[in-house]
């Protein structure tokens, strides 16, 4: 087995998602072709309930998969297709949160909450430029 070097360390960047999130992102603001398959690495963290009160609007998943891991409080997720379930620490995310098609998500954290997600690309060379960026009506 061989061990790779390190190429470099980023350091997370603050960022505002969904309806005024308030996240560190560690990689994804652009070009993502050197984290391939790697699109995006965010990190949710806070006791401040006005930091992320409302969420994430509708939006589609296309062509990725997002892996949500809870180590404290809960993610509340939606789908247009009526699927509704909560994801606390330590649990997995139910099967039909793993999208990686058209489908379109909502969510929403419940305090106090610290997240991390890490989207993957599911089709080589698939960058975050490619996204949709419609609601769910257009999907």
């Amino acid at each position: 087995m061989s061990i790779r070097p390190v190429k470099r360390i980023i350091q997370s960047k603050p960022t505002i998602e969904g309806a005024g999130v308030k996240l560190r992102r560690a990689f994804g603001f652009g070009e993502t072709s050197e984290f391939d398959p790697f699109l995006l690495l965010d990190d949710f963290r806070s006791d401040d309930p006005d930091q992320y009160r409302n969420g994430f609007p509708w939006h589609p998943h296309r062509g990725m998969e997002t892996i949500t891991y809870v180590l404290r409080g809960e993610v509340a997720h939606g789908d247009n297709m009526g699927n509704r379930d909560s994801i606390r620490a330590g649990d997995v995310a139910p099967p039909w949160l793993r999208l990686g098609e058209s489908a379109a998500t909502r969510a929403a954290k419940a305090p106090p909450a610290w997240r991390g997600e890490v989207t993957l690309a599911l089709i080589p060379g698939f960058t975050r430029g490619r996204l949709s960026t419609g609601t769910a009506a257009s999907t």
